[in-house]
């Protein structure tokens, strides 16, 4: 095997979804910092915007990620206005918008987006789209068709159904079970619920920055960026501004997860730990959340009991696969983990889609075979 052609990846037993590991026998393998890896599936690392197989495609400051249950992710390319698929082998196309910024729905390429930011998908294979820049959400069916849920071509802070209901920068999308979606709405500083109906209410925040847990209406935000539902109906949000993870009960008791509101690097027990500008999180099946530490330029990883380490990053910004206590992101943010607990990271200022899978065998990623790049040896 030429190496100087292929992209290693380090995994344990056989290829399944997504072309990533599924332990032999094992079922599910738990992510933690002894064995995580990190690869790259897609992205040559320059700005642009070019489909086609793994390091042959480009991106744009690529944000949000969401993985569909046959194993293709979908990324929000928020400098391109576009949104692009990533098959199971690696190729890359794109899924919707023509890539001109602006607001038109429509099918595919008719359609027009301005700074998509995340994703959701529901059961049922529906996308929904944070479309920043344009104030609203957007919604992309299996088959490729845009339409408005909410929001209008203003900005502004006002509940109400559809186009009546107003975001200032809606960054975060996540859908429940029941087909709720709820926004972070980082220009208000506060979370929006929206129902089956459109209709738009306010479940936490005042409008206002700060810090204070507590009822949704009594709690305060600064600058949340996403967030992420579990199967209970609790919210976890990455609020960015206080630098910490909060949770809020199905009820909208705001609570402080992690992070003690200052900027810093810190592992350790809640509010223990210290992050410098959290912007994504996602959990896996076993109730295990993972945040992207931007401004760290790591992965970190908080147990269902609270305790915070850090999954994979060197904490110096670069590029570089590997193991990950080695690796080198560049200002990490979008997350998402596959129903075989393998977690992509859209590793926005470096342009380019990672992936962390569990183990420390040598085996090639299917995908990534193609291609007439040369590569470097990234393990050596």
């Amino acid at each position: 095997m030429d190496r100087g052609r292929k992209v290693m990846v380090w995994i344990l037993g056989f290829v399944g979804m997504a072309g990533v590991a599924l332990p032999l026998g094992a079922g599910i393998l738990t992510l933690t910092p002894e064995n995580a890896v990190v690869s790259t599936l897609a992205g040559s690392g320059q700005p642009g915007s070019k489909d086609g197989p793994n390091r042959a495609s480009l991106f744009r400051w690529p944000t949000g990620i969401a993985a569909d249950r046959h194993g293709n992710l979908y990324v929000a390319d928020f400098s391109n206005h576009q949104i692009r698929k990533v098959s199971r082998s690696g190729v890359v196309s794109t899924f919707a918008g023509n890539g001109l910024p602006g607001h038109a729905d429509g099918i595919g390429s008719e359609a027009r987006f301005h700074g998509p930011d995340t994703l959701a998908l529901d059961a049922d294979g529906h996308l929904y789209v944070a479309d920043a820049d344009n104030f609203r959400i957007r919604k992309i069916t299996p088959q490729g068709l845009v339409t408005t849920i909410a929001g209008n071509q203003r900005p502004g802070y006002a509940d109400g159904k559809g186009s009546a209901a107003q975001f200032v920068y809606p960054t975060g999308v996540t859908v429940d079970r029941h087909g709720n979606l709820y926004i972070a709405d980082r220009g208000s500083h506060s979370i929006r619920k929206i129902t089956s109906d459109g209709t738009v209410s306010t479940l936490a925040g005042d409008g206002k920055p700060g810090y204070s847990d507590g009822p949704g209406n009594q709690s305060r935000f600064a600058d949340p960026i996403t967030v992420i539902v579990d199967s209970l109906g609790n919210l976890y949000v990455a609020d960015a501004g206080n630098q910490s993870i909060r949770k809020i009960t199905p009820e909208g008791l705001v609570t402080t997860l992690a992070g003690d509101g200052k900027p810093g690097y810190k592992d350790g027990r809640g509010t223990e730990a210290r992050f410098d500008w959290p912007t994504g999180v996602v959990l896996d099946s076993e109730g295990t959340l993972y945040v992207s530490d931007s401004n760290n330029s790591r992965i970190r990883r908080i147990s269902p009991a609270g305790e915070v380490t850090t999954l994979a990053g060197a904490g110096i910004s670069g590029y570089s696969d590997g193991p990950g206590e080695t690796a080198r992101f560049h200002f990490p943010t979008g997350l998402e983990v596959d129903r075989n607990g393998n977690l992509y990271i859209a590793d926005s200022a470096n342009n380019l889609i990672r992936f962390i899978t569990p183990g420390r065998q040598q085996f090639v990623h299917p995908g990534l075979e193609t291609g007439e790049e040369e590569f470097p040896d990234v393990h050596g």
